[in-house]
Parts: C-alpha cells; structure tokens; sequence
C-alpha cells in the first residue's frame, strides 16, 4: 500500500450487472438471484511481491434484512493476478431491497485501503410476459399492409407502443422488428431486415400514453416482405439490466403484388 496513507477504489464491478454510472442502483438480473454473484475486483497498488509479503482482500454486502456478508481472501506473491472474481452465493439474495457491496483490502502491515461503496437491488418480482402488444397503426382491419395503405409503406411502418403501467420512470424499453417468408411470423426469416429501437428512458408520458415508432429507412427492412410475407414486433423493459416486462407478439401480414405488373414501392 501506498506510504502516504489509504488509497481509494472504485467501486466494485458484477459481472451482468451494469455499471455503476449507467445503473446506480444497481440492478442484479433475475437469473442471476437464484445463482448468486461474481464481484470483480481489479488488483491494487502496491500489492505483495515479495517472501512473507501477503495481502488480505475482503468483499462485504450488507443490507438491513440479512445477516452482513464478509469473504476473506489471503493471497501470496504467487497468487497475484490481474484482477480476482469472488462469488456471493444465492443465499444473500433472498431478500428484495438495497444493499451495499465495497471491498477492503489489507497489505502484510494490515494497512487498510477500501473501495467506494456501489448498491445492488433485489428484486424478485416475476417478468411481467403478457404485456399488450404494440399496433400497427396502418394497418386494415385484416391485419395488411399493402400497395394501397396510406401513407405508402416505403415511407415507414408506423407501430404504437401501448401504454405502460405498472413500469417506471427510467426505465429502458427495447423493440424489435423482424420479417418473415410467410403470413404468420414465423419460418424463413429475412435477417437483414431485423430493426430495433431502445428507448433508453421512459418518461411519464410514456408510460401513461406509450410512444410511436416508425421502421425505416425502406431497404433493408420492408423491401424484403413483398408477396405473402409478415413482419413482427416484441418490446421488453428493462430496468437497468434486468428485464421486467415483455409483450405479446405482434404480427403485420405485408402484400406488395400488382396484380399482373410486379410489386409496388421503390426498386
């Protein structure tokens, strides 16, 4: 450790979790409440090189509900890596709430120098995975678009993401537009016409109104689906990098035949 006193460390990472600065409270992943944690510490300054030179590093997590967590590591020169994984077991993840996760590491003197502190949420709340699906707003009452929907579809499908209650402010929702070689969704897939909007922050309004989208640009992502062909749309909430909620599929049967004269839209 440094001579002239404790150092400071960033606060820890968690592998599936994301950072601290783009999620500071931390979200742990469903799937991952039921197989515990890998906390990520970097090595430190200054660390044992030496015979007889050991260092001493301690993960805590402490939240009000639960008895605190301390793992203790000794490590000789000859166990120096670049940075060490130390797992936090499903048991300290039964209750929902906010804890707090840091480290401490001590040199052979045990002089002390510690991490900032980063908060980890708990929730186990089920996904929600029957949410409304979104609509298309131009669509017939059939479920097409075709040469004849206005505006023309080479200008953009519009689609309606519904309102969404019971989710946050802050919250990120992600949506999804897929194309396939059929009228329902599924079978041969059209890869490159895959599209996808992230709203990385809902806002009130959002959540009580939903929000529009349109898919474009044209070529690749409506082009493809000319005679007989579909498209599909998913949206998933996320809060930090747990997923809460995921909508039920959406499907737009897509009909671009003339009849006796091709398809209509841009060649």
């Amino acid at each position: 450790m440094s001579s002239s006193g404790p150092l400071k460390f960033n606060p820890p990472q968690v592998i599936g979790v994301l950072d601290h600065s783009l999620d500071p409270e931390g979200h742990i992943p469903y799937e991952l409440l039921s197989e515990g944690i890998d906390v990520v510490v970097p090595l430190w300054p200054s660390y044992a090189t030496k015979p007889g030179e050991r260092d001493k590093l301690i993960v805590r997590f402490e939240k009000n509900d639960q008895a605190p967590v301390e793992i203790i590591k000794e490590y000789l020169p000859a166990d120096i890596q670049p940075e060490f994984v130390i797992h936090i077991g499903p048991e300290h993840l039964l209750n929902d709430g906010v804890g707090q996760l840091w480290y401490e590491v001590y040199d052979t003197a045990d002089h002390l120098s510690c991490s900032d502190p980063r908060s980890l949420t708990i929730d186990h709340t089920p996904i929600a995975d029957e949410l409304d699906e979104a609509d298309f707003r131009d669509a017939t009452i059939w479920g097409y678009v075709n040469c004849d929907t206005d505006p023309p579809i080479w200008e953009g499908i519009r689609v309606d993401i519904p309102p969404l209650n019971n989710f946050k402010i802050g919250d990120r929702c992600e949506t999804l537009w897929r194309g396939y070689r059929s009228l329902n969704g599924s079978g041969v897939e059209f890869v490159r016409a895959r599209w996808k909007d992230v709203r990385k922050s809902l806002s009130a309004e959002d959540i009580e109104r939903g929000y529009g989208l349109t898919v474009l640009p044209y070529e690749p992502h409506i082009k493809p689906m000319d005679d007989q062909c579909s498209a599909t749309i998913v949206y998933r909430i996320f809060r930090g990098k747990r997923l809460v909620g995921i909508s039920k599929l959406a499907v737009l049967k897509i009909d671009r035949v003339i009849s006796g004269d091709g398809f209509c839209g841009p060649t």
